[in-house]
């Protein structure tokens, strides 16, 4: 089955790209991959503050969204 991502970078970019698994489980797994990889370039910019991974089945509808969000508490 061929599932899409929509993948949200440091820097607020949008990325698409399509892949094929046998299923959900293994697409929900790429997933994380694909957030822990765009994390490993670099956390998100302002006024950003997240990055994120969003999962589509085949037709475009929503499976799931992963996110990583950078929240910083001054202490000042």
């Amino acid at each position: 089955m061929k599932y899409f991502y929509r993948v949200v970078g440091a820097k607020g970019e949008l990325v698409e790209t399509s892949r094929e698994f046998d299923g959900v489980r293994a697409a929900k797994a790429e997933a994380r991959h694909a957030l822990t990889e765009t994390a490993a370039g670099g956390l998100p910019e302002t006024p950003v503050h997240m990055l994120s991974v969003e999962l589509f089945d085949e037709n475009r509808l929503p499976i799931t969204e992963l996110r990583l969000i950078l929240e910083e508490i001054s202490k000042e």
